[in-house]
């Protein structure tokens, strides 16, 4: 809902004045690591006195005498080209947001967000985003609004922010202690600067803070019967004729207006699913076609390109040759990074059965890139044969070790592939059966090249091939 409650929370800052309350909200922050703030206390250093800085840190809350820092200013690349901003607080203000957040998120999921809000909640993300995407394309909820806040986090105006929180808080301190970290501004280049809009990316409280604000849009969908989905400040509306998803847009840019807000035209646009794709929370969806064989209709969701090209630049900072490790310990470096890429792959098909749970049937293909999780495996061991050559490792000498370390190697000392994996997941495809059915490939890949070779009246023995395969044969048997 987004109207005025008529039991607004009271006693919010008293619940957190226990040490108990601090010390579960420093678990959090601590999880979640990051750099220091401007005050140069990092996690491990404030962990070291943790129990005398908790202290002072309550003692302080209790005589209200705690005071927001600025943030410190630092950016990050944005689409591998622009640079967005990030606030970062600090160690101790990240406590006490933390320490809020774990009071008010409850009583939000109770009684004031929307079930088709998903992005930073307890038991909702892109799983949920998938299943609502997947079944409204299904019920033919083809015509889409694809849009996109211009600014969203750096824009948001603090005095309507006040205005919609206090429709829910009664606690002035906590209501005033939101607006000092709204205006504690940041630091950048030693100098203080004001923020007169907008949340701090990188705060622990500004995802919670930039929900509520946008719970306003969403029950204004709501109440017009416009089906919908947001993750944070992506979003997009769904409609069955392309009159009914133009009204939607009119709605939805006279509430952002309402708000202080506005749709960034060039990255918004109305899609029609029948011959349009679109792309959405790191997946690719393909719009309706027909099957060649039988004229069913299908389409398609895959991980989007950016997403590969992130999967290889993570594998690819965790195999400096530079670094001596054992294999033990590469493969413990690399398999939590394959499992985390992979599960999130997997994010369709578990949406897919969850729908089939409530009766929405699939139309959608799902398992259309297994050669792109080949490429990532061959990527993989590619570097790995490199790494693992501690005497001047180059990619000749890792060339040079396909045979010794090929792709049964690598998944017997335990290194998980990522075809088999995913696959795993689905089927429950053994290991001992990627391994033969990865054995077999290579055979018939080898099989054809002859063939190939004979067709054109070529040797595939050339005195070159076989030089080079002398060399691969000696660093095998070294």
């Amino acid at each position: 809902m987004n109207q005025s409650l008529e039991y607004k929370w009271h006693s919010i800052y008293g619940q957190i004045l226990f040490d108990r309350k601090l010390k579960a909200a420093w678990e959090k922050v601590e999880s979640n690591e990051g750099a220091g703030g401007i005050d140069k206390e990092t996690i491990d250093s404030y962990r070291y006195r943790l129990d005398e800085n908790l202290d002072s840190l309550l003692q302080r809350l209790r005589n209200k005498e705690y005071k927001p820092s600025p943030v410190k200013r630092q950016y990050i690349k944005k689409n591998g080209k622009d640079k967005r901003p990030l606030g970062i607080p600090t160690i101790e203000d990240r406590i006490v947001q933390q320490a809020i957040v774990d009071v008010i998120s409850p009583k939000c999921e109770n009684e004031v967000f929307h079930k088709w809000s998903c992005g930073y909640r307890p038991n909702r993300g892109p799983e949920r985003v998938m299943q609502i995407i997947l079944a409204s394309i299904e019920q033919g909820y083809n015509y889409i609004y694809d849009a996109d806040i211009k600014g969203f986090f750096d824009n948001i105006p603090h005095k309507k922010l006040m205005r919609i929180l206090n429709k829910y808080i009664a606690d002035g301190t906590v209501l005033n202690m939101i607006w000092d970290w709204l205006k504690a501004g940041y630091m950048e280049e030693g100098k203080h600067h004001k923020t007169n809009s907008g949340t701090v990316q990188g705060g622990v409280i500004s995802p919670l803070l930039a929900n509520l604000f946008l719970n306003e849009l969403d029950w204004t969908l709501a109440e017009h019967n416009i089906r919908f989905v947001r993750f944070a400040d992506d979003f997009l509306l769904f409609a069955k004729t392309r009159e009914d998803i133009e009204k939607a847009a009119e709605i939805t840019k006279t509430k952002l207006k309402e708000l202080g807000l506005q749709i960034s035209a060039e990255k918004t646009r109305i899609v029609d699913f029948h011959d349009d794709d679109f792309d959405f929370i790191g997946f690719t969806f393909g719009h309706w076609r027909k099957r060649k064989k039988d004229g069913k209709p299908y389409y398609t969701a895959q991980p989007e390109q950016s997403t590969w090209k992130d999967f290889r630049q993570k594998i690819k900072s965790q195999t400096r040759k530079t670094l001596t490790l054992s294999k033990e310990k590469w493969v413990e470096q690399l398999n939590p990074i394959i499992r985390g890429k992979v599960n999130f792959y997997h994010t369709i098909h578990k949406a897919i059965q969850l729908n089939a749970q409530y009766g929405i049937g699939s139309h959608c293909f799902d398992k259309t890139f297994g050669k792109e999780l080949q490429a990532i495996d061959g990527y993989i061991r590619k570097r790995l044969r490199v790494a693992m050559i501690h005497d001047h490792p180059n990619q000749r000498k890792g060339w040079k070790m396909t045979k010794k370390w090929n792709n049964e190697f690598f998944a017997r000392i335990g290194l998980v592939p990522a075809y088999w994996y995913f696959y795993h997941k689905i089927y429950g495809f053994t290991l001992e059966s990627y391994i033969q059915r990865m054995n077999q490939s290579q055979q018939a890949k080898q099989k054809r090249a002859k063939t190939r070779a004979k067709e054109k009246g070529r040797k595939y023995f050339t005195p070159d091939r076989m030089r080079k395969i002398d060399a691969v044969n000696r660093m095998a048997t070294d």
